[in-house]
């Protein structure tokens, strides 16, 4: 079996994706390191929580405001003044983030076989420590990165740093995953590269709800969305003027933390449109209780708006948490959820991204209708139970993982032609 380094700039508590990816190839009998971040208090909690039921070995790298943080900000700046300036490769390592050089300094003390990078940030770092150790790296895009803009943000600095350190790492990957059809497509366009394997968010079995029982919509439940952060973007704002149209005066809850500014601006909204009784906003659970609370409630609600080509292909972790719970979806009609929407069936309806109206109609379909209600619940959680499940794409990555072990030490032709310094 093979020694695997995860790496990525997030916290462990942020990134169920780096978790189940880590326990999942540990289960399958390869040791495994993941190199990860510590940097918010507030997240500390979770951090810790994953680590005291990991099955791998964690290194945590603390930044904070000390001074060798200040040293690796600096570095970046000045990085990315110059890629600005000459819009050389070489200066892109270090432009997009100050946590490269750490990161980098990190994989190389690991020996391991096989590197594996989430996020650009991690990338550098990654094919670097593979290059020493004359093993092979690998890449997660879980976003299609420098599609995360506004179209009308036009070719941005970040996005031309975050295109470059791919287009100079991706073709010597051993293999890339991605979290959607959709962003596979992309990064096999823009790069040139074999289309990435997919690998889905799901979610383990363990963690979904028992099987939707009958009696259809309750009174307060209504429709569910939830995330880490709550915010503009989301289509939260067509779901408070969409219950407020609906005949069936559903209740909308929102789990998430939001910033203090939107909070009153969604408080104010939903007091204009006569449903501040109706709108609940929810304190962040942990990951781990998120698809049994979920059940709760009658309908999920996926409302992504297409403002950038990034959330027009990609699924997010949600739609897939509402099937564990044996929620009704009801999603925006964005490319990544047509393609989706046939496999789905009756547990989910498309509505017009941003259109209130629409979506209004869809919820009394639902509401109104009990027994329509319970058969979608049932599906949902089905599809939850064999092919939207965490059980399933595990194996998709593990035997991905296994086809290329017996490269593992073919040496790779990475061009490192200004190395990370070692301080």
């Amino acid at each position: 079996m093979a020694r695997i380094c995860i790496i990525t700039p997030g916290q462990l508590g942020s990134n169920p994706r780096v978790v189940k990816e880590a326990n999942a190839l540990a289960a399958a009998g390869h040791a495994v390191v993941v190199i990860c971040t510590r940097v918010l208090a507030a997240v500390e909690s979770r951090d810790q929580a994953v680590m005291g039921t990991a099955g791998f070995e964690v290194q945590r790298i603390a930044f904070g405001q000390d001074l060798s943080w200040r040293i690796d900000r600096l570095l970046q700046v000045v990085a990315a003044r110059l890629f600005g300036m000459f819009r050389a490769h070489t200066f892109a390592d270090r432009a997009l983030s100050p946590m490269t050089r750490r990161l980098a300094k990190a994989a190389r003390r690991e020996q391991a076989d096989l590197y594996i990078a989430h996020y650009p940030p991690a990338l550098p770092a990654a094919a670097r420590a593979a290059h020493q150790a004359n093993a092979c790296f690998a890449f997660d895009a879980e976003d299609f990165h420098t599609g995360e803009w506004p179209i009308e943000a036009g070719d941005m600095t970040e996005m031309q740093v975050i295109r470059a350190i791919e287009r100079r790492y991706l073709p010597d990957a051993a293999y890339v995953t991605a979290a959607s059809p959709g962003i596979a497509d992309a990064y096999a366009n823009a790069y040139s590269i074999a289309r990435p394997t997919v690998v889905l968010n799901t979610f383990a079995r363990s963690l979904a709800a028992p099987i939707p029982g009958s009696g259809g919509a309750t009174a307060t439940a209504g429709v569910y969305w939830f995330s880490q952060t709550l915010g503009p973007g989301r289509g939260i704002e067509a779901a408070i003027e969409a219950i407020a149209r609906s005949r069936t005066k559903p209740h909308l809850h929102l789990r998430g933390t939001p910033s203090a500014d939107y909070a009153a601006c969604l408080s104010g909204l939903a007091a204009r449109l006569g449903v501040a009784d109706r709108v609940h906003l929810l304190d962040p659970i942990e990951p781990d209780r998120l698809e049994r609370d979920g059940a709760f409630y009658d309908i999920g609600y996926v409302g992504e708006l297409a403002v950038t080509q990034n959330r027009q292909i990609a699924l997010t972790n949600k739609l897939f948490s509402y099937l564990s719970s044996g929620l009704a979806v009801l999603a925006s009609d964005i490319a990544a959820h047509r393609a989706i929407a046939p496999e789905l069936g009756q547990s989910i309806k498309l509505f017009a991204a941003g259109d209130a109206a629409a979506l209004a109609d869809r919820i009394d379909e639902w509401l109104s209708d009990p027994r329509a209600l319970q058969a979608a619940r049932e599906e949902a959680w089905n599809l939850g139970q064999t092919r939207y499940c965490w059980e399933t794409d595990a194996q998709t990555l593990v035997r991905l993982i296994e086809k290329h072990l017996d490269h593992l030490h073919e040496p790779l032709p990475i061009a490192c032609d200004i190395p990370m310094d070692r301080r």
